[in-house]
């Protein structure tokens, strides 16, 4: 009996090990938000296009909708969650299981910098695994993550591991695509070099980059 309930409590610590250190994996900012809009959630009388995403997505979201407003209804998921946080997966299985969408076009790039490259490839694994396996068939796109200038701040790193942290995503991005037969929107490569088209934070769009940016994801969705 003594050895039955050591064995059992053993178990027991065990357990509450790994979860305390699944716990600590998760960075989250000191303000985690999310936005989800979706129009015209009454009507079905057009396919439901859903855009996963940050503030970038969430800044293209309302130009692409009015692009597409007689082809699709757009709905959107925008979140600072990062890539590994169980909140991110809820929230968007939630909005999988109630809603129908012909085409998902999803990114997670640019938040929860502090994981690893093996997190975030993991991360990006089980995000593609649960669009499948809820998102009754959609269509699946992935945009890649767009740069940062030079002198951003906000995340207190250097430049060259800003460069580094998103071009190796973007590495990872298109080789789980590829093996997945998931369609890339190159975003990245449409805004490299366009200076112009950010605001002086450095990472966020003026007018004309949303604009350039929805045109190139209303031309990735309609190819669907």
């Amino acid at each position: 009996m003594k050895k039955t309930i050591t064995i059992i409590f053993t178990c027991i610590i065990s357990v509450s090990a790994i979860a305390q250190n699944n716990k600590e994996e998760i960075k989250r900012e000191n303000i985690e938000w999310t936005d989800i809009w979706i129009s015209n959630g009454n009507k079905n009388d057009l396919p439901r296009v859903l855009l996963i995403g940050d503030s970038q997505s969430r800044g293209y979201s309302k130009m692409v909708e009015n692009k597409m407003n007689d082809k699709f209804y757009v709905a959107r998921i925008a979140s600072s969650t990062g890539i590994i946080d169980p909140v991110l997966f809820d929230e968007i299985k939630t909005y999988l299981i109630h809603y129908k969408f012909a085409v998902i076009h999803f990114n997670n790039g640019l938040h929860g910098i502090e994981y690893s490259l093996a997190q975030y490839e993991a991360g990006m694994n089980k995000l593609i695994k649960l669009l499948k396996k809820y998102g009754k068939g959609a269509k699946l796109v992935c945009a890649t993550s767009t740069p940062v200038l030079p002198g951003y701040s906000s995340w207190k790193t250097k430049d060259e591991f800003n460069k580094k942290l998103i071009e190796s995503r973007n590495a990872i991005v298109q080789k789980i695509c590829a093996k997945n037969a998931i369609e890339i929107d190159d975003l990245y490569s449409l805004v490299k070099g366009h200076t112009e088209w950010y605001k002086d934070d450095k990472i966020h769009f003026t007018e004309a980059g949303y604009n350039a940016l929805s045109d190139k994801v209303v031309e990735s969705l309609m190819k669907n």
